[in-house]
């Protein structure tokens, strides 16, 4: 048995389309998961959203450790507003569509865009402090959940591209 789950992210390496992973690669995520039972109304939501931004550039900000009992290194990202506009936007489309969003804790003004670099799973490399990154697209993934392992297998789906 699996539970299906969707998410959008910015992804920040090149990564293949519908090639399963678990460790996730440098990415920001703009809303976490939400339950679809409708794809081909999640993409028209989608669509729409991307079809009202423009590509824009945030930078790379400090390094942090995030977690109570487990530390995370993240990379923040420091933006303009572009990208909280973004969130909002995806969030707001999404709810209003009928695809509520799991976790609502960080959403909003606790919106905290950042990169995850290093936990029990992963390791990635920080940009260079101040460093232009181009948000050009965002992308949906999917993830499995299997009931039995605990597993969690992703995928990406589709990329939005920004105008």
């Amino acid at each position: 048995m699996a539970r299906n789950e969707h998410l959008a992210v910015i992804m920040l390496d090149p990564f293949p389309k519908n090639e399963e992973f678990e460790i996730w690669p440098r990415h920001i995520t703009i809303v976490p998961w939400f339950p679809c039972d409708d794809e081909a109304q999640l993409d028209e939501t989608l669509r729409k959203v991307a079809d009202k931004h423009q590509q824009f550039n945030v930078k790379a900000g400090k390094l942090e450790q995030w977690g109570k009992k487990e530390k995370y290194d993240v990379q923040i990202i420091n933006d303009s507003g572009k990208l909280h506009q973004l969130h909002w936007d995806i969030f707001h489309s999404l709810e209003k569509n009928g695809f509520p969003i799991h976790q609502k804790d960080f959403l909003r003004e606790k919106f905290k865009p950042h990169i995850a670099l290093r936990n029990r799973l992963q390791r990635g490399e920080p940009y260079p402090l101040g460093k232009d990154i181009e948000i050009t697209s965002f992308t949906l993934v999917k993830q499995i959940r299997l009931k039995k392992s605990g597993r969690m297998i992703k995928a990406l789906v589709r990329d939005y591209q920004l105008k």
